[in-house]
């Protein structure tokens, strides 16, 4: 290494290599014969904290499991990533009821999963093994298909011993009760959020218990996770998200942030047109829809219907979409310091509250129509979505009636998402639709010449 920062690299390589060796990883063996070896990597990358500040030099050694054979190297594939809405809801129900956030992050999650199968892997350049040897792999690596699964079966058994259960709605969340102390730990792949009551012991005694399972860094109450700042005032009660610091990168990483702000992000009326080839370079206009749609799915319902309409005509970009491209870049210039707040006793902010829409026909290329909806709860918005629908539809009541199923769908997942979070009935769900004959059909489901044709999937409504 010859880079300025070689010293803190080799430091953090070495710390991987002792990780392996502690936990008992891999043993050393002759190369098999007849068997597949998966090659693997280092990766290395620079941890900043919301500031922008260096908080810590990572280096994982991940093994090339784009190698792996389904049914004879791994069998299931699956990580523990929790909902954003659900994260969000969390955050939601933490403001009403004044609970504390904490957060804790597990070193080398992956390497405390359990093999089953038989798995060989190449000694990444640094770890000094024998010429013709290999490692036989005990525990998951980063990289391997079924690393993911096996970390997350070993800690649903460590929550089983803590007495916490998993809910039904979002399997990476476990909670407990003792008499009226509600507790809950979030899981996103290695980064645990507990959430109880601010005078209560349960979150130290979960912590205590959790650093003698994993090697674990306590992070205090939560601040910072997935490039989302999280920041709280509890004497004015509330919680605030803001991704203005990712969006910032995005913008310099672009050369958008010197551009002119603008108050929308697109023009009413404005249809795209589909295109049988593109004119501009499609890998860069996919590259920038990509990093603006987190932003979309983390803090930022208003760009979602732009978001989503550039996304159908990825393949083929033309310059009309790349406009629209940059018109949505003038508004997120304009927009950088807006933040998704929840408050604490907002008037009808203790109940879940849902708005669904549908826009008749507006896609010029099929006619078909594009639905949204969103739900609100202490104030701020929780889940949202905006997306064309699958069919045509032959009336503008059809379409509402349409985006209120989707939008019921959500309802309903939502309602067992509390239900298993062990909250006040949030049922029934308020939900708002603005065409009375849509409305009337879900109160009485007739099926005259008008509405016979609607799908059968849609009349659970």
């Amino acid at each position: 290494m010859a880079r300025s920062n070689a010293t803190e690299w080799d430091a953090a390589c070495k710390d991987e290599i002792c990780n392996f060796q502690q936990m008992g990883v891999y043993n050393i063996v002759l190369w098999p014969k007849g068997h597949k070896v998966v090659g693997s990597k280092w990766v290395l990358r620079i941890k900043h904290g919301p500031d922008g500040q260096v908080q810590k030099y990572k280096a994982h050694i991940v093994a090339q499991g784009f190698t792996q054979v389904e049914g004879l190297d791994y069998n299931q594939t699956f990580a523990p990533v929790v909902k954003l809405s659900t994260f969000r809801a969390i955050l939601a129900i933490a403001v009403q009821q004044n609970l504390t956030i904490h957060q804790m992050d597990v070193k080398v999650a992956y390497l405390n999963g359990k093999l089953k199968e038989e798995i060989y892997m190449e000694a990444p350049p640094g770890l000094e093994i024998p010429e013709g040897m290999v490692l036989r792999l005990n525990q998951a690596v980063y990289g391997t298909k079924q690393g993911g699964c096996v970390w997350y079966k070993d800690i649903c058994g460590t929550m089983a011993e803590m007495g916490y259960m998993r809910i039904e709605a979002d399997h990476t969340v476990f909670i407990q009760r003792h008499g009226d102390v509600l507790s809950i730990i979030a899981l996103y792949i290695n980064d645990f959020k507990l959430v109880g009551p601010p005078d209560s012991d349960d979150v130290r005694k979960d912590k205590e218990t959790l650093k003698k399972k994993y090697h674990m860094t306590d992070l205090g109450e939560i601040s910072w996770i997935l490039s989302i700042h999280v920041t709280r005032d509890r004497e004015e009660g509330w919680i605030a998200l803001s991704q203005q610091k990712y969006l910032e990168e995005v913008l310099e990483r672009f050369d958008k942030a010197n551009i002119r702000p603008i108050s929308t992000p697109s023009l009413p009326n404005h249809h795209l047109v589909c295109l049988p080839s593109p004119e501009v370079d499609a890998k860069h206009f996919q590259r920038v829809l990509g990093a603006l749609m987190y932003l979309m799915l983390g803090t930022c319902p208003d760009i979602a219907y732009t978001v989503a309409a550039l996304g159908r005509h990825a393949a083929n970009p033309g310059i009309e979409h790349q406009h629209a491209l940059n018109r949505l870049f003038r508004y997120l210039c304009g927009s950088s310091d807006y933040k998704l707040v929840y408050r604490h006793r907002v008037p009808g902010g203790d109940t879940i509250l849902g708005y669904v829409d549908a826009d008749w026909g507006s896609d010029v290329n099929d006619r078909k129509s594009t639905l949204g909806y969103m739900f609100t709860l202490s104030g701020g918005t929780i889940s949202w979505s905006s997306k064309k629908q699958s069919t045509v539809a032959l009336s503008s009541t059809e379409a509402e009636y349409i985006a209120g199923a989707h939008a019921a769908k959500e309802a309903i997942w939502l309602g067992r998402l509390f239900a298993g979070l062990q909250q006040p009935s949030s049922f029934p769900i308020p939900l708002l639709i603005d065409n009375q004959s849509a409305i009337a059909i879900t109160k009485n489901p007739e099926f005259h010449d008008r509405t016979k044709h609607i799908d059968i999937r849609y009349h659970f409504l």
